[in-house]
């Protein structure tokens, strides 16, 4: 099997949220022009392209494989939420 994404490749993506509800990206300011806010729908879209290849990848691998990386099936869906990030990120003597 070869991975589109090395185990610690994976920790560093899961930072970015995959939630529609991330932050405004296209909340208008008087500052913006329309190319920061194409800009911006364009890096949106190509994180989300990102973030659901790294889901398809961690939900093609098996069920050890994935408890080799700490992850149960049902932690799939959380990867990029924050919260969830930050809790997996603490020693487990800390939690």
């Amino acid at each position: 099997m070869t991975a589109q994404f090395a185990k610690d490749q994976v920790s560093f993506m899961t930072a970015v949220t995959l939630s529609a509800a991330s932050p405004a990206v296209f909340a208008p300011t008087d500052e913006t022009t329309v190319g920061t806010r194409l800009g911006a729908a364009v890096k949106w879209f190509s994180n989300l392209l990102q973030r659901r290849a790294v889901l398809d990848e961690l939900g093609s691998l098996s069920d050890h494989e994935l408890t080799d990386i700490g992850l149960t099936r049902s932690d799939i869906p959380r990867v990029f939420d924050r919260a969830f990030v930050a809790q997996r990120s603490t020693p487990r003597a800390a939690r």
